[in-house]
């Protein structure tokens, strides 16, 4: 049951938006070092796993909600796939230590790199990178730190592993403070540089106990508990707990770890990330990254999987601005991003409202592991909306962008819909919210036939038909689509049918829908629309995407795969694959200033 994956994790509509527009967030974390090339010329080699993007934070970024920061080393694979911090293993762990000390919501997640990192944090030139005053991502870092100070009374810092409180340490020199015991006590350091309520300690990082450490990192995280209690103790009102949360006892504390609320994540997410440990592994040399439910294995440890092709993809289609990187979010639009619907639309779109809840689609022959929940079924603007659309699921790369209709089929429809007019006024929602690809015509024609599944998208279609007062129009793509069409349209909008990308006939179907569309009335972006469709392929625009997802996601074709297991199609796996124009690019040039900054940095 779905219960099983979200119990105390909050609702799955709450979300995090993004970094607020109108605050320097997004700017600053645009200005992101070259990292790749710091790290070619500095190290040797390539010392930054890039190929999925950086993550730059996870938790608070609103004026004034920040009391506890928390810092790491850098991120792994489960914070790839959800562009946000502390999101795996590590960050159940110190998500069960906020909790315990009563901080459930006014914390924020950053890191040293906002790349991961190939190897160990060990050797002076990677220690150059990330504490030297010459360096650009210690620049960057500190820009960022800094300004979680200005806008927020941040009373603790906690520095998880070395490289951490390496940064911590230097980050407090930065401010003319020093740290008498070094990184081996930061509860010693001047913390009152930093702001006249702000205390520092670091602790052991979760990932040693690999190497057998586990005794000693129980031991650290004790302490450190106990050191938040005797000073919660010498000052009642140093660090009060978040509305609805608890101290308990530092002699309670067990070293555990505990899910990461909803809404630290994009809406949509997988619900399978943040569950408290790893829900992925890395493969094909770095190019892809696989997903597995909660009936899955790390590295599909003792299932023999087969994945159809390599999925290269190309670059058709594809398109930046100057400054943007492939492999990162975009830096010249960098308020280019979707933050989500409004909270009746989310609540309504993830089943949540009273009367419209989903159904139990297992019950109907679905085989869609619950633990991925019902997150990619929507993309646009349900409040601007003119055209909706209905859309068969054709690809799965649904499930890695949280966003509907973004493979191959959905990069040819935003094609179609500049033709039509529309480049921000529509809504995609897709029939339905788990994946059914891999499923008889039988058994998906009784998913859609659910009185239920009917009930739930006539009410999200009426929803957006009365958003606003333009002129509208319901489009029908593919099979399913056209069968729900018939029950989901409750306020009587003109349909246009069209057949899915991956039918047969698709280029005449959807010319011929167009040269419907141009007989009828709603309201549109461009004043000239072609109302011709040429066959090409177009990048997904940014502002329908999360934050934090780079550039390459949304283009090249279908960028995700489902593997068969023993010669049938699982539903414990998905792999995202990074096309291959992007894989064999060589780093970008550094700049002049960071060309001088390396310089004097260690042979």
């Amino acid at each position: 049951m779905s219960e099983d994956y979200t119990a105390g994790r909050g609702s799955p509509w709450e979300y995090d938006p993004g970094p607020p527009r109108n605050r320097r967030w997004p700017r600053l974390f645009s200005e992101t070092p070259n990292y790749r090339a710091l790290g070619k010329a500095v190290m040797g080699r390539e010392k930054f796993r890039w190929h999925f993007g950086p993550m730059y934070y996870r938790g608070r970024l609103r004026d004034d909600d920040v009391k506890v920061l928390v810092i790491g080393q850098e991120g792994a694979q489960d914070e790839s796939l959800s562009h946000r911090s502390f999101t795996g293993g590590t960050g159940g762990r110190m998500q069960h230590f906020l909790n315990h000390i009563g901080i459930t919501y006014s914390y924020l997640f950053l890191n040293t790199f906002v790349y991961p990192i190939f190897g160990q944090y060990s050797g002076s030139k990677i220690a150059w990178l990330a504490q030297n005053a010459d360096s650009p991502i210690r620049q960057h870092r500190h820009k960022i730190l800094d300004y979680v100070l200005a806008r927020n009374d941040v009373h603790l810092v906690v520095a998880v592993g070395r490289a951490a409180k390496e940064s911590v340490r230097t980050w407090v020199e930065s401010h003319g403070g020093s740290c008498p015991n070094g990184i081996s006590d930061l509860s010693t350091c001047d913390s009152h540089v930093l702001g006249a309520n702000t205390k520092v300690l670091g602790v052991r990082h979760p990932g040693g106990a690999s190497s057998g450490s586990i005794s000693a990192i129980k031991a650290d995280f004790r302490r450190a508990i106990r050191l938040v209690h005797d000073w919660a103790a010498a000052d009642a009102n140093w660090l009060p707990v978040d509305p609805g949360a608890m101290r308990k006892a530092a002699s309670a504390y067990q070293y555990s770890r505990a899910p990461i609320p909803f809404r630290d994540f994009p809406f949509g997410t997988p619900w399978r990330l943040g569950r408290g440990s790893t829900s992925s592994n890395r493969k094909d040399d770095q190019r892809a990254i696989q997903i597995f439910s909660a009936g899955g294995k790390y590295n599909n440890n003792g299932h023999s999987l087969s994945y159809s092709d390599a999925a290269n993809g190309s670059s058709s289609g594809y398109s930046d601005e100057p400054g943007d990187y492939p492999y990162e979010p975009p830096v010249a639009s960098y308020r280019d991003y979707d933050r989500g619907p409004d909270r009746r639309f989310a609540r309504l779109l993830m089943g949540g409202t009273s009367g419209f809840g989903w159904p139990d689609f297992a019950a109907s022959g679905a085989d869609a592991h619950a633990s991925f929940g019902h997150g990619a079924i929507y993309r646009g603007r349900p409040r601007s909306a003119t055209a909706i659309v209905l859309a068969d699921q054709q690809s799965h790369d649904d499930l890695f962008m949280a966003r509907a209709l973004t493979g191959e089929a959905g990069q040819r429809f935003q094609s179609f819909l500049r033709a039509m007019g529309l480049t921000r006024s529509y809504l995609i929602l897709r029939v339905l919210p788990i994946d059914t690809l891999d499923l008889s015509t039988t058994t998906k024609n009784a998913l859609v036939d659910n009185p239920q599944v009917r009930k739930v998208y006539g009410e999200i279609v009426r929803a957006a038909a009365r958003a606003n007062n333009r002129s509208k129009v319901l489009l029908a793509m593919g099979t399913r689509a056209r069968r729900l069409v018939q029950h989901a349209n409750p306020t009587g909008l003109p349909v246009v049918e069209l057949r899915s990308w991956n039918q047969s006939g698709t280029s005449a179907s959807w010319q011929a829908a167009l040269d419907q569309l141009a007989a009828l009335t709603y309201g549109k972006d461009l004043s000239n629309p072609s109302f011709s469709f040429d066959g090409s392929r177009s990048q997904i625009p940014r502002y329908d995407l999360p934050y934090g997802v780079p550039r390459w996601q949304g283009s090249s074709g279908d960028r995700s795969r489902k593997p068969d297991r023993s010669g049938n199609p699982t539903p414990d796996y998905f792999k995202l694959i990074m096309p291959r124009w992007a894989f064999d690019l060589d780093p970008e040039p550094l700049s002049s200033s960071e060309a001088q900054a390396v310089v004097n940095a260690p042979t």
